[in-house]
């Protein structure tokens, strides 16, 4: 999945869209932010200010406060920047990475592609397989080569079995969804907060899919969100809308994560790295934030960057509008796992399968990171499992979690038992203290109910993050949110 476009067994999504039969034109472009939206000018009257969470919603917060002349503080809990844009490098040979947070970009990415152009990080195209894909479904195991068509073993129409899975969703999706979803700004207005009033599972339904058409969208796509319970605004802006818009999904060479590694090493000399944030009391000229060394830090403004769950676990002194714990309360942050598992080569490749898997087992969607350096040895199998499946996983050990998922592989990969070599790193979003969950994924109604009481600032407490924008799940989400954070305060 990390290999160029120019590599040999992979094709660009351009390719990809032809052969799902989905047209070019039938997909979206989401509209940049304008000038305006943007901190332009030196501030007559800075202010201080202490941004907590390095993330990337803070760190696009950061730099718009200093380019507006304002004298900002970053207090991280963690020793690195980034927060849920995370690369996992050990326990892993030199030459093989994997993302265990945010999984690619898209071109569609306005301001984050700013940021990559800006810092000269390269490009690695997202390529989809040219050899077969893998999918374990109801009992059945399929390898479809790109454009092939089979009988999936699902209740499907003819039709439905002649689309395929990309298929449906040009057909009930992409060709359907109104064109006001490429601009975030139109979420409050008809007709896409219609949109917020029925799950995925719900809209798809009124566009004639059958329940087995839906079984099998649940099962074969990538998106961080359950279709059953979202909304379908969320996903038709964040999904669809945005990340499906890109004419190509890329990763950055060496990690995702040298994008916030890059805008923090510009911020270097304003950055705390292990301070974990207490409390923050606002009193009458100024607001104290104290961190859990004991040491304080005075403000004029406070941006909170957390992730909503862990923005609840701080003291805030008065207490945060009702309105507003309520709904950090409600909207949920999706329960998600990744499993990595060393093998001693892609082996697959044996077999003339691509290594990717979409199944309905504990392993989830399986995706194969290979040596760039070496790509005939050592390789990674990553195993992305999210829901009620994440949730059992992370009540078992790593040792027990090795042994669930290393059956179902068996099944995915015939031999995995033969090549793991007992190296394996997992990742629980939702054990992780300073993210307590995956992405926001707001239920049916949860938009038009608590976005705007998310995004509104607490007097002096200003709040970033993708679950304050309507590109939720999305890093160029975080990153817009910081930017509306920072004009808030220059403006006030």
């Amino acid at each position: 999945m990390k290999a160029s476009s120019s590599k040999k067994g992979q094709i660009t999504r351009k390719t990809f869209i032809q052969q799902a039969g989905l047209s070019m034109a039938g997909l979206f472009f989401l509209e940049p932010l304008k000038a305006g939206e943007f901190i332009t000018t030196k501030s007559q009257d800075p202010k201080r200010v202490v941004i907590i969470g390095a993330g990337l919603a803070g760190l696009s917060a950061a730099m718009e406060l200093t380019k507006g002349g304002h004298q900002v503080t970053i207090l991280e809990a963690r020793e690195r920047p980034g927060g849920r844009v995370s690369t996992v490098r050990d326990p892993f040979p030199e030459g093989i990475y994997a993302e265990d947070g945010a999984v690619a970009f898209s071109e569609s990415y306005t301001l984050a592609n700013s940021y990559i152009e800006k810092y000269g990080l390269k490009k690695i195209p997202w390529t989809f397989p040219e050899t077969p894909i893998t999918y374990v479904l109801n009992g059945e195991t399929l390898q479809v080569a790109p454009g092939e068509k089979v009988k999936w073993p699902f209740d499907l129409t003819p039709e439905e079995q002649e689309l395929g899975p990309m298929g449906m969703v040009n057909k009930y999706i992409i060709q359907t969804l109104p064109s006001e979803i490429t601009n975030p700004e139109n979420w409050n207005e008809e007709p896409l907060l219609a949109l917020d009033q029925k799950s995925m599972t719900e809209y798809l339904k009124e566009q004639g899919a059958s329940d087995g058409a839906i079984e099998l969208f649940k099962n074969t796509q990538w998106f961080a969100a359950l279709p059953g319970e979202t909304s379908s605004l969320t996903m038709a802006v964040s999904d669809f809308g945005l990340f499906m818009s890109g004419s190509s999904f890329f990763v950055l060479a060496g990690g995702n994560d040298t994008l916030p590694r890059a805008m923090a090493s510009e911020l270097k000399d304003v950055i705390n790295y292990g301070y974990v944030v207490n409390s923050v009391e606002t009193r009458s000229e100024q607001v104290i934030v104290t961190c859990e060394n004991g040491t304080t830090h005075a403000a004029d403004h406070v941006i909170c960057a957390l992730p909503h769950k862990v923005a609840r676990t701080i003291n805030f002194t008065p207490d945060l509008p009702v309105e507003k714990t309520e709904a950090m309360e409600h909207v949920p942050a999706l329960s998600l796992t990744r499993a990595y598992f060393e093998v001693d080569s892609p082996y697959w490749n044996e077999r003339q399968v691509s290594g990717l898997a979409y199944t309905d087992l504990m392993t989830g969607q399986v995706v194969p990171h290979l040596n760039m350096e070496a790509p005939g040895g050592s390789a990674i199998l990553e195993c992305y499992v999210f829901g009620k499946k994440a949730r059992d996983l992370d009540a078992m050990s790593e040792t027990e979690v090795a042994a669930v998922l290393g059956r179902d592989m068996e099944k995915v990969h015939p031999g995995f038992a033969d090549h793991y070599n007992s190296n394996i790193y997992v990742k629980s979003w939702k054990n992780d203290p300073y993210a307590l969950g995956g992405p926001s994924w707001p239920a049916a109604g949860d938009v038009t109910n608590y976005l705007e009481n998310l995004q509104e600032p607490a007097g002096k407490i200003h709040f970033a993050g993708e679950y304050t924008t309507i590109l939720r799940s999305t890093m160029e989400g975080a990153l817009r949110s910081g930017v509306r954070a920072a004009k808030e305060i220059h403006n006030a």
